[in-house]
């Protein structure tokens, strides 16, 4: 019993494994032989004649030959003429030609006509661009039979002519070849690849540099719409990004002589001495103007100026929570004042705070609703930058613009790429400049918004007081420092330097201002820090929003491998 189930397993585990590898087909190529001429003009007139034997009737073969090869980013697109398909009795064979993917699909046969047994196909076909010279001499570099035959080849053979330049060298890869001046010769199988240099002094006339810049370019067309997002974008910012500047170097006034200029590039002018408020200017302005973006620190500048200017109270409240932990929070006590002399922001500013509360809000219930209105207030402190003519419209309006056409470029070459020159070339490297391109286009954009020449003094202005400040340099300058300090600490919260300040304070034991209830020295810089920090939080909080085909090689034959060059495709029956 036992002896018969191991005969039963071996039989049934060897006619698996035969009835695998055995594959029967329905007809055979016996031999693949090519005449490869180099003409003068460089290009290749090729004769393949394929022997093949149907097992069953048919109504003939299809060649499909590569004529668009992209390696490494390059793409050579060749140009190929089927000069005609007959027989080894000269009689003409019915052929169509269409394009698959990167490759010329020949269909030989006629589809009302069935053969079988032994049939000769003869196929002459001219290819150009695919002779090319890497420093040593012209070389050919050809598969001639290809990778992608559904039956094997038994016996391939080429034979290279060469009549208007020496063969100096060959090589074959799995095969045998042998040459002379004006031919050379290779055997092998399915898959045969050969290469032959020629000399460099030659009758060919190869294409000249300006030749191949030119086909380089036709081929590779799809890296130039890869990048033309950005030299659109590029030119748009030179001529309509770029800051304004007035003649003279006075940044402190409006000069006689209005005449405007761009600013300079790479031009990086002193920082002027500023240490005094700019004049018409608020804090959010002031912290809008350096970098051209409302900031949640511009916001609670603001707040800290309303205060200032007597429309509320910042009281700090402290509460003993479980463990004996202190809680801090923030009060703000609103004082019933006029606001004629507010800009339309900081009144809305106001309003908003203490939107359904009469007197007093803690900072803490600012999360949850107070950013449904930080877009309008925003939009509001970018118009205001307009009307004061510091920059050349609303920032927010001109940079939607900007960042809406960048879309429709970007949009637009990667429709061409994806759409055209990837399935004509299979050359996807293209994408690596285009979402380079795409990123620096979304920068430009973002930088379209210009300030006028006036806007660029303010601007020059509020950087030197950063820098001042963050320096302590007005110690020295300034004699009645409490006073001074209650007005540049909404301008040292907006500009990021309002912890430099507060140690400069406590250097001096000057008191926090009269504004900020409940602090003392000793503790006001931890206090002013985590009052900005709360804040800036509670503005931005929402809910749920908490914080924690071708098979060229690219090179020169003689390099190594096998299997590279160009020709390959493969082909098939109908």
């Amino acid at each position: 019993m036992k002896k018969w189930l191991m005969r039963c397993l071996l039989t049934v585990f060897f006619l698996t494994v035969f009835s695998v590898k055995v594959k029967a087909y329905d007809y055979e190529i016996t031999n693949f032989s090519s005449q490869i001429k180099l003409e003068q003009d460089s290009s290749l007139t090729i004769k393949e004649e394929i022997d093949t034997n149907f097992l069953i009737a048919k109504y003939g073969i299809f060649r499909i030959i590569p004529y668009i090869y992209s390696r490494n980013g390059k793409t050579i697109k060749a140009e190929i003429n089927v000069l005609g398909v007959s027989d080894d009795s000269g009689v003409n064979v019915p052929y169509t030609v269409e394009n698959y993917n990167q490759s010329k699909e020949i269909k030989i046969g006629d589809a009302n006509l069935t053969v079988i047994g032994k049939k000769n196909y003869i196929i002459e076909y001219k290819i150009s661009d695919v002779v090319l010279d890497y420093g040593q001499g012209p070389e050919i570099y050809w598969n001639v039979t290809g990778n992608e035959w559904e039956v094997p080849i038994t016996k391939a053979e080429a034979i290279i002519e060469s009549p208007f330049g020496k063969i100096v060298k060959t090589e074959c890869f799995g095969c045998q070849s042998n040459f002379s001046d004006e031919k050379a010769t290779f055997s092998g199988q399915e898959g045969l690849t050969i290469v032959a240099q020629i000399d460099k002094n030659n009758l060919l006339r190869m294409p000249n540099k300006w030749d191949k810049i030119i086909k380089e370019i036709t081929d590779n067309w799809g890296y130039l719409v890869a990048i033309l997002p950005l030299l659109i974008m590029l030119i748009a910012w030179y001529k309509k990004g770029r800051d304004k500047s007035y003649l003279t170097e006075n940044v402190f006034y409006k000069p006689d002589n209005s005449t405007e200029k761009n600013a300079p590039l790479l031009n990086r002018p002193h920082l002027p001495f500023v240490y005094s408020p700019i004049d018409g200017l608020t804090p959010s302005e002031v912290g809008t103007i350096v970098n051209e973006k409302v900031d949640t620190k511009d916001i609670v500048a603001e707040i800290v100026e309303l205060a200032r200017l007597g429309y509320l109270t910042i009281k700090k409240v402290e509460t003993k929570g479980i463990f004996g932990i202190i809680n801090r929070d923030y009060e703000l006590d609103k004082i019933e004042k006029e606001t004629d002399l507010l800009n339309k922001f900081q009144k809305d500013l106001l309003k908003d705070l203490f939107e359904g509360k009469s007197e007093k809000v803690m900072i803490s219930d600012l999360k949850d609703h107070f950013y449904t209105h930080l877009a309008e207030l925003k939009k509001e402190i970018y118009q205001e930058l307009a009307d004061k003519k510091m920059t050349d419209g609303s920032i927010l309006r001109v940079r939607t613009i900007w960042h809406i056409q960048a879309t429709s470029l970007n949009v637009g070459a990667f429709f061409l790429i994806k759409a055209i020159f990837i399935p004509s070339t299979g050359n996807y490297v293209v994408f690596i400049p285009f979402l380079i391109g795409a990123l620096i286009t979304y920068f430009l954009a973002q930088n379209m918004p210009r300030k006028t020449a006036w806007g660029y003094s303010l601007h020059r202005q509020a950087e030197g007081l950063k820098y001042y400040l963050s320096k302590g340099k007005w110690r020295e300058e300034i004699a009645e420092k409490e006073l001074f300090l209650e007005e540049m600490l909404p301008l040292a919260i907006a500009l990021g330097v309002v912890n430099k300040l507060a140690k400069d304070m406590k250097d001096l034991d000057i008191e926090p201002p009269k504004y900020f209830q409940g602090m003392a020295m000793n503790s006001f810089v931890s206090d002013i820090g985590n009052f900005n920090a709360m804040t800036a939080t509670g503005l931005v909080t929402a809910p749920g929003n908490y914080s924690g085909s071708g098979s060229w090689s690219g090179g020169s034959g003689f390099s190594g491998g096998g299997g590279g060059g160009f020709g390959g495709g493969g082909g098939g029956s109908w």
